[in-house]
Order: C-alpha cells, then sequence, then structure tokens
C-alpha cells in the first residue's frame, strides 16, 4: 500500500466511502474535487507529504488546494494556498467533508469588500505590552522575528509585517483570530487601513512612515 492509500485509510469513512463511489473528477464551480485515481498524482506533484504531513489533498481550485487530516476520525475540510504550504497556513474550509458534498462543493464566498489582492501587512495600534498577541501574529503571518526582538518592535509600530501578503486569505484567517482582528493593516497609496473593520467602522488609520 502506497503513501497516499495509507492516508486515504485514516480519513472519514464518509470521504473514504464517496471516494469509492466515484469514477471521474468531480468539478463544482471552479473546485476539482479528486477521485481515488487522481490523489496520488496531486499529492506527488505539490509535495504535500514533505510540507503536510498527516494530511491529503483531495481537491484543488486554481493555486488553492483543500485537504483532510487523515487521523482515524472525522474533522474539517481545509484549505491553503499552494504557493506557500505548512499547517500554519491551513484554513478551515468547511466542518467536515459531508457537509462539503452536501453543498456541492461549494465554498463561502470572500467577504464583499474593497480590498485589494495583495497588499504590504503591517502591525499597528497593539499594547506595547502585547508581547503574546505578537507572537500569535508571528505565528499567523509565518513571519520570523526573533522571539528577544519583540518587545523593541511593539516600540517601533507600526511594523511591516509581510508584503505582498493574499488579504483575502489572510481575512479569512482572522475569522478564527478576533483578538488579532484590530492590529493588523495593510498599506494603501497613503495610509494604513484595516484588515477586518470594526463594525461599521474601520480601526484607526495610520500614516505611512517615511
Amino acid at each position: 500500500m502506497d503513501m497516499v492509500e495509507q492516508l486515504v485509510s485514516r480519513t472519514d469513512a464518509v470521504y473514504q466511502r464517496w471516494l469509492s463511489s466515484v469514477t471521474e473528477d468531480v468539478v463544482a464551480d471552479r473546485v476539482v474535487v479528486y477521485r481515488r485515481a487522481s490523489l496520488s498524482e496531486r499529492n506527488t506533484t505539490y509535495a504535500i507529504g514533505e510540507w503536510l504531513a498527516g494530511y491529503l489533498m483531495i481537491g484543488q481550485e486554481g493555486d488553492r488546494g483543500f485537504f483532510l487530516r487523515c487521523d482515524n476520525g472525522g474533522g474539517p475540510v481545509f484549505w491553503a494556498d499552494l504557493g506557500g504550504l505548512g499547517e500554519a497556513d491551513l484554513v478551515v474550509a468547511t466542518h467536515g467533508f459531508e457537509v462539503w458534498r452536501r453543498a456541492g462543493f461549494a465554498l463561502p464566498a470572500d467577504p464583499e469588500t474593497d480590498l485589494p489582492p495583495t497588499a504590504d501587512v503591517y502591525v499597528g495600534n497593539m499594547p506595547v505590552d502585547g508581547v503574546e498577541l505578537l507572537v500569535r501574529v508571528r505565528k499567523l503571518l509565518g513571519v520570523d522575528w526573533r522571539f528577544g526582538d519583540l518587545r523593541g518592535l511593539l516600540a517601533a509600530q507600526p511594523i511591516l509585517a509581510a508584503r505582498s501578503a493574499h488579504l483575502y486569505a489572510l481575512r479569512r484567517n482572522l475569522e478564527h483570530a478576533p483578538d488579532l482582528r484590530p492590529y493588523l493593516l495593510y498599506a494603501t497609496a497613503r495610509d494604513l487601513e484595516a484588515i477586518w473593520p470594526t463594525g461599521s467602522e474601520t480601526a484607526e488609520c495610520r500614516p505611512l512612515r517615511e
């Protein structure tokens, strides 16, 4: 039994039954959900076992992959951009494969905002003693700030945290981190604006440093 088949055997029973029932890849809108014969090639092509050990890529939408955790249980369907895989990059797409199947493999639409597709991301307005919050931002964004530098960074806000970040993907990640929402900002031509507006108001805009 190859590695992909071993992973399939550890997915939830609902997915395994569905996989046994289809003979072609299922295309729903822009999402392709793979048949069994496609799994090995797709997971090998993107080296999923190297970047996401214990996960199986079960579908794809352009540069976005969809994954199940292979732990002999159920659990969510996750998505992540295929250009930067790691467990910290996974976002919950639906609460389970059966939920996703019943919805016709449809996904929630991106929020109706006027966010640009990409922009530089900054941390701002964070309390100067918010080291724990900054540690969580560090993990969320995958930046390599040294832990010993975090207090100095807090004193020097706004902090450039990521260049040309995918804002809609980051906004979806913030669905599960509400306490980080006020502190993540993106650069416009003149100001820093909130990625996640607070209620009907955006977080305070800060001028970019010269």
